[in-house]
């Protein structure tokens, strides 16, 4: 064999191998959805950040951009950003968020997952956007609830970000 066909062998081996290391879209929404129950599961990460009468878990590559209202607090990573939504009139059993996903946006919805365990009610839910290289994430628990766009790429790690800083929050 010429030198110059091992290098096409090589590069073509190469290539399917580095193109098997990506994910699908359906498999980072599903071992993203399974992550979620894995940490709603868990005992929530200790306090981090303390926002009016608010105290939460903020990933170290996660900042407060704005607080000015405590019960709408904008975050950001990078060029990302989510929007934590806290309602303190709800219990921690709440499905409010989740009936109003259901009736609002159950044509976007590609997948969901609910938890419900010791008094406790959460849902995450990934759903369609105009750009097929994005989805809407929505992690939420009792009346705690975050919302990002998310790049297809990022969907696993950031359902993961998302549950953790929602599983964390209390009220002082």
């Amino acid at each position: 064999m010429s030198y110059k066909w091992l290098q096409v062998i090589g590069l073509t081996l190469l290539l399917l191998m580095l193109s098997g290391c990506n994910q699908s879209i359906d498999e980072q929404i599903a071992n993203g959805l399974q992550i979620t129950e894995t940490v709603f599961a868990e005992e929530p990460e200790e306090h981090t950040e303390e926002i009016g009468n608010i105290n939460l878990y903020l990933p170290s590559n996660f900042k407060v951009e704005d607080s000015s209202d405590a019960y709408n607090i904008v975050i950001s990573k990078g060029k990302e950003s989510y929007i934590l939504f806290i309602n303190d009139k709800e219990a921690q059993d709440s499905k409010l968020y989740y009936h109003l996903l259901k009736d609002n946006e159950a044509d976007k919805i590609i997948e969901e997952t609910t938890y419900d365990k010791d008094g406790r009610f959460g849902f995450t839910a990934v759903l369609k956007t105009d750009d097929e290289n994005e989805m809407e994430l929505i992690v939420s628990s009792g009346g705690v609830k975050m919302t990002t766009i998310s790049p297809a790429k990022h969907i696993e790690d950031n359902l993961r970000e998302m549950t953790k800083i929602v599983h964390s929050v209390k009220m002082k």
